[in-house]
């Protein structure tokens, strides 16, 4: 059951692309669709963590510290004092918030540039950067399994990189993608480490308005904010809420029962549901090299990802 709850989750993450799509061609823009995508989000979640808040002054019994300490510390960060020794609460918020920004703004962009299937698959090798990052930080070698899964899911992805090449946006898009992973990795970082001293609502509402604020200037100056259609706030209400709070609460839910192993197979639902919506929905056929690219590359980030579990 927490199997086929994690691929309901990954189906409805894999949404975000094409929900960002639809909201373009009513006017939205990729930053408008971003900063919408965490400014509705927020409001969500803040109202959430307020009302978890309340709801545990009123309590007649207050809990140890212990018990308070314990949701955060669900999953344990990985040690990394190289990089995160002496860093404060707050300054592990801003990072995860401004890394979060950051991978909004070139996912975003990839989609508009690129197609959905590229640029959500691309971005799903933050994993494999992570992994990199935390060698180079420990200092601890992955193992040969790791590295073979990063060589293939690297691969792949310029397999599917390889059919844009004669065309100049379309590889920007794809320049996009590949970045964004980066910066998805170092929010996750962030977040894993702020974690430690925070609960997991509370956080996630800090890094949401933050990534909010840092996200309005990069709207603002773009514009095209307000969909010219009313069932563009329709698309932008879902990005928020199906696939920005529903999708992660799912999926994280379901890691947290699961075997890092057969996670890792389900998480590989969010690309693979992207590309099935972007065919049907945006008409979006993937090309006979892209198709085989995006394979190798599912392949290989399961395989990191099972190595590095």
């Amino acid at each position: 059951m927490e199997f086929l709850i994690l691929l309901f989750g990954g189906a409805m993450m894999g949404l975000g692309g094409v929900l960002v799509r639809l909201a373009g061609d009513v006017g939205v823009g990729p930053f408008g669709s971003a900063f919408w995508r965490m400014a509705l989000a927020s409001v969500v979640l803040v109202g959430w963590a307020a009302a978890q808040h309340v709801r545990a002054s009123r309590s007649v019994v207050s809990p140890p510290p212990e018990a308070e300490l314990e949701p955060a510390l669900e999953q344990p960060a990985p040690v990394v004092p190289m990089w995160f020794h002496g860093w404060s609460r707050s300054a592990l918020i801003a990072l995860a918030a401004a890394m979060f920004a950051g991978d909004l703004i070139l996912y975003h962009l990839g989609l508009f540039w690129t197609t959905v299937a590229n640029a959500t698959l691309e971005s799903n090798l933050a994993p494999v950067v992570i992994a990199v990052a935390l060698w180079a930080m420990t200092g601890i070698a992955p193992s040969g399994s790791f590295l073979l899964g990063m060589g293939v899911a690297l691969a792949g992805a310029m397999l599917m990189i390889g059919a844009h090449l004669n065309h100049g946006t379309a590889l920007l898009g794809d320049i996009c993608g590949l970045s964004s992973a980066l910066f998805y990795a170092a929010y996750q970082l962030g977040v894993q480490q702020a974690r430690q001293r925070l609960r997991t609502l509370p956080l996630m509402a800090w890094v949401s308005s933050g990534a909010t604020l840092a996200l309005l200037p990069f709207a603002l100056l773009q514009g095209h904010m307000l969909p010219t259609a009313p069932i563009g706030w329709l698309w932008l209400i879902g990005l928020a809420l199906v696939v920005q709070i529903g999708g992660q609460v799912v999926v994280a839910h379901a890691i947290k029962h699961l075997h890092p192993g057969l996670a890792s197979v389900g998480l590989l639902m969010q690309p693979a549901a992207a590309a099935v919506y972007a065919w049907i929905i945006l008409g979006q056929a993937m090309g006979p090299l892209q198709m085989a690219g995006g394979l190798v590359a599912l392949g290989g980030i399961y395989l990191a990802r099972r190595a590095a579990a």
